[in-house]
């Protein structure tokens, strides 16, 4: 049976860790049913003895995957200091460049594991439902502060908003990895970013000159 990882030392996190890297990295280039244990062995550079003390099966190594990359995706830096919508905008540039970069052979795995995981493996599918909601949780609050500084009206849906701009990234990031081109992602992110752009103020109109 493996450790828990609530029972490692600092070096047996560092070990754990790796491994869950080394099948992030599998799983997102070659999908979940093409990263096997013994490719993600290989890739982490463990022996088997310590791929198997870590984790039971496979299947206990795609659930902590999820959950890492689930962190890893909260932890962007243009996301978590989102606060105005000249945030947003960066953001969006962010995510555009970062996939013109690696010509976008990567994406946000949160997806890509919906999209690999079984209907026979509910578990695993509410880890990354669960990953998607807390990604939209955090896009929400990004736009009630906009909304309360008065960026957005004050009727602005900003839930409604945040599953418009979570669905444009992550269905982009699919649509663009399978085309190899980053148009398909800044054309979704863009229509979701007009979409919140509509909700802004509308300035007031100016009185007609007098005389």
């Amino acid at each position: 049976m493996p450790v828990s990882a609530d029972n490692l030392t600092a070096k047996g996190l560092r070990s754990r860790a790796k491994i869950v890297d080394a099948a992030a990295r599998l799983v997102l280039a070659n999908g979940a049913h093409g990263a096997t244990m013994e490719a993600i062995q290989q890739e982490a550079g463990v022996s088997a003895s310590q791929l198997y003390h870590y984790f039971d099966n496979k299947r206990d190594l795609l659930a902590a995957v999820i959950q890492a990359s689930t962190e890893v995706v909260l932890a962007n830096k243009w996301l978590r200091d989102m606060r105005s919508l000249a945030d947003l905008r960066a953001w969006r540039d962010a995510v555009v460049d970062a996939a013109r970069e690696t010509g976008c052979r990567t994406g946000c795995p949160l997806a890509s594991f919906v999209e690999d995981i079984p209907d026979t493996d509910p578990d695993l599918l509410d880890l990354a439902a669960a990953g998607l909601r807390r990604l939209t949780s955090v896009v929400t609050d990004a736009l009630t502060t906009m909304r309360a500084a008065g960026e957005l009206r004050a009727d602005a849906d900003v839930h409604r908003l945040a599953l418009v701009i979570v669905t444009a990234y992550e269905g982009g990031m699919l649509v663009s990895r399978a085309q190899r081109d980053p148009a398909p992602l800044e054309a979704a992110l863009d229509a979701a970013v007009a979409g919140v752009l509509a909700h802004a103020p509308s300035e007031e109109p100016r009185a007609a000159p007098s005389g």
